[in-house]
């Protein structure tokens, strides 16, 4: 579900509609404190997500490290954005890839096997990003976790902001 501040795109990469542009730049002007017409990397930050993109704060950090010290003026925002841009996973698409593999149909998963599946089906990913991943979920004391709630958290994304 999208929020009222979301950005949608096509694609990475891909040129703001005249009505985006125009959000950014209202929301950019709130968002520079001080009034200097750039945004620090805390800023960035805050507005990027405020946009509806939910990277880890690994993920955020590693962007954010692009931006010069001087920040970001409204023209480097929308190039940081369209290139950082990732298109929104559903909950229902999440809670169905896990569903795949519930094989008891039990609502959980054990993050041994999460990190398993990550790092060997498909395109497999580091260590490091599926435990970053992790980070996010709410783990039992069986090192299992309910995959509904999982994917709920993973589409709102992380509500921190990364230490810099």
């Amino acid at each position: 579900m999208a929020g009222m501040f979301d950005i949608q795109l096509p694609e990475a990469g891909a040129d703001l509609t005249r009505e985006q542009l125009e959000k950014v730049q209202d929301n950019f002007r709130l968002m520079d404190r001080n009034r200097d017409g750039f945004l620090d990397p805390e800023e960035t930050s805050i507005l990027f997500r405020a946009f509806g993109q939910n990277p880890t704060d690994e993920e955020l950090t590693e962007m954010l490290r692009t931006i010069p010290p001087s920040g970001l003026d409204e023209d480097g925002f929308v190039a940081f954005f369209s290139k950082n841009y990732r298109p929104p996973a559903s909950e229902e698409s999440l809670v169905r890839a896990f569903q795949v593999f519930d094989l008891e149909d039990c609502g959980n998963m054990s993050a041994e096997k999460f990190k398993e599946m990550l790092t060997s089906l498909g395109e497999p990913m580091a260590v490091e990003e599926v435990e970053a991943i992790l980070k996010e979920a709410e783990m039992n004391d069986r090192g299992s976790f309910d995959y509904k709630k999982f994917a709920t958290r993973l589409v709102e994304g992380p509500k921190r902001i990364p230490e810099f």
